[in-house]
């Protein structure tokens, strides 16, 4: 598998998804992960949240913190480091904007609120695990039991973007 490929793999479950914990550092240097909504997962690779810019994800977010994205779906686990920064962009809120984010942010609400900002993830790298599924993870554990050897119930990999 290719370096582009792993990294197609990693996006792919990060859009599909759609919730992901950003993992983030506080000024006390506390480490603390909140659940987002994926909005996108853009071309050039970037993650996009969105939040209110009084919030804790946004202000801990505000210039090229290092942060981490984190998943895990149906036999799927990923860890991703990168930067993350605050934008402000109407435009892109619109695009990504819909009942359900309508719902989040209050009866009213609306893309060109100032207090709703977004939060672009930049990946730099992600170590993923993929597995084939609770049958196939039994049999490779029974199988590694039986012959002495390292069970492998699935990929892990590590990517640099």
């Amino acid at each position: 598998m290719t370096t582009e490929d792993q990294i197609t793999t990693v996006l792919e479950q990060v859009d599909k998804a759609g919730i992901a914990m950003l993992v983030t550092t506080e000024p006390d240097g506390r480490i603390v992960s909140r659940p987002m909504g994926v909005q996108d997962v853009a071309d050039d690779h970037s993650i996009w949240f969105m939040t209110r810019s009084t919030g804790d994800a946004s202000q801990d977010s505000k210039g090229g913190q290092q942060v981490n994205v984190t998943l895990g779906e149906k036999g799927f686990w990923a860890s991703i480091s990168g930067t993350a920064e605050v934008v402000r962009d109407d435009a892109r809120k619109r695009e990504y904007w819909n009942s359900a984010t309508e719902a989040f942010f209050g009866e009213g609400a609306s893309p060109e609120d100032p207090e709703i900002v977004l939060v672009r993830v930049q990946p730099q790298s992600a170590e993923y695990w993929d597995s084939p599924g609770a049958v196939a993870t039994v049999v490779e554990i029974v199988k590694g039991k039986v012959t002495g050897k390292p069970a492998n119930p699935g990929d892990n990999e590590t990517v640099q973007f």
